[in-house]
């Protein structure tokens, strides 16, 4: 079956209408994500209010006297250290439900503030002084992928860090993005303006927390620049590995390219771990406009290869409506993420997961036996 090829003057209009009808769809606003429970949370959150402050870099412009959403705007700035702070607020009676719902259902409303805006030796005292009071002593480092404003990108980073509790402190690298589904083209090329940034604050976590102590996990679009950051720091430091884990979330990248970079990139790594979905509205359209596979993808176009952890989470369903953010969304795979962030345990030595085999090549599903309200992912003894 041939491929269906469409014109590239088409291209951010057919990318804008598919993620607008998925965000009508869905009844939700596309740049207010909020988390669901995860399975052993399965009786409902806590009924009071939470608030989670978490770590930022950003290279948005920014603008003084703004609110939290437009204080760093789509724009390109300088680079701006600080933290946000999100109140999360469970909505009474849903939220006792949703974690035994199969489809996600919005449990909680979220408030994001700025608590400060810091200097580098400011923020590089505190955030050493976070890692410390951690039980892992290690940082994680995010990156956004397309279509997310500076408030989306701190709501998810926060919802991050209250997962992983006090295992880990969670950085969140928010870069240029203008939050908006017909900016696709325009977000590519802040992504990669914004690698010579985000090569120097994965360099400067090696120097100031240890390499060893470093984790990246970067999701769509984000991975396109996460590489391309670990490539340069290849040419500019002799350190190996670079990094401990990299973790790659549902990832806007092409697939033969990835492979053919894969042995230059696991010399800079522990260890990699690729999620994928069949299930990925959002990849699907990137592979029709770009003509060839997302690494991202799964189904006939998983991407296997020895010395990386694939782990293919097609099976969950789509459970929100894009099925592009599984790892935000589907408690199973949140679970699975902490685990694995938390521990370093390959996917091997983590439970609630299943091995496969093609072509002599393992990778992993979650477990037919695990469901929702069941239990959460942890690693087996």
């Amino acid at each position: 079956m041939g491929r269906i090829r469409t014109p590239r003057r088409h291209s951010t209009l057919l990318l804008a209408v598919i993620l607008l009808w998925s965000c009508i769809a869905s009844g939700e606003k596309l740049d207010e994500p909020v988390a669901t429970t995860t399975p052993a949370e399965a009786g409902g959150r806590e009924e009071a209010s939470v608030k989670v402050s978490v770590f930022y870099l950003t290279n948005r412009k920014r603008h003084q006297g703004k609110p939290v959403a437009d204080t760093y705007s789509g724009e390109r700035g300088e680079a701006h250290f600080g933290r946000c702070e999100v109140e999360f607020t469970p909505i009474p009676i849903i939220n006792q439900v949703a974690s035994r719902m199969p489809f996600y259902l919005k449990s909680e409303t979220n408030l994001v503030s700025l608590v400060e805006q810091a200097d580098p030796p400011l923020f590089w005292e505190q955030l050493g002084a976070a890692v410390e009071r951690t039980s892992t002593g290690s940082v994680v480092l995010f990156v956004h992928g397309f279509n997310y404003g500076f408030e989306r990108t701190c709501r998810m980073a926060a919802e991050m860090q209250r997962s992983l509790q006090d295992k880990a402190t969670v950085l969140v690298f928010s870069w240029p993005s203008n939050g908006l589904p017909t900016e696709y083209v325009r977000d590519q090329a802040d992504i990669e303006w914004s690698v010579p940034v985000l090569a120097d604050v994965i360099g400067q976590l090696g120097d100031h927390i240890g390499n060893a102590n470093v984790q990246v996990v970067a999701h769509s679009l984000g991975s396109r620049g996460v590489i391309f950051a670990l490539q340069r720091l290849a040419f500019q430091r002799l350190e190996r590995p670079a990094i401990d884990q990299l973790v790659l979330l549902a990832p806007d990248f092409d697939a033969q390219t990835f492979v053919e970079l894969l042995p230059g990139l696991a010399s800079l790594t522990g260890g990699i771990t690729l999620y994928a979905s069949n299930n990925d509205a959002p990849l699907k359209v990137s592979h029709q406009l770009s003509g060839y596979p997302r690494l991202g993808e799964a189904g006939e176009y998983l991407t296997l290869v020895q010395g990386m952890d694939t782990l293919d989470v097609s099976s969950i369903g789509r459970y929100q409506i894009t099925g592009h953010e599984y790892f935000y969304f589907h408690p199973l795979v949140t679970a699975d993420l902490v685990a694995l962030l938390s521990t370093g345990a390959r996917a091997a030595q983590r439970s609630g997961l299943q091995a496969e085999t093609r072509e002599g090549i393992r990778y992993w599903t979650f477990k037919d036996t695990v469901h929702n309200d069941g239990p959460a992912p942890t690693v087996a003894d």
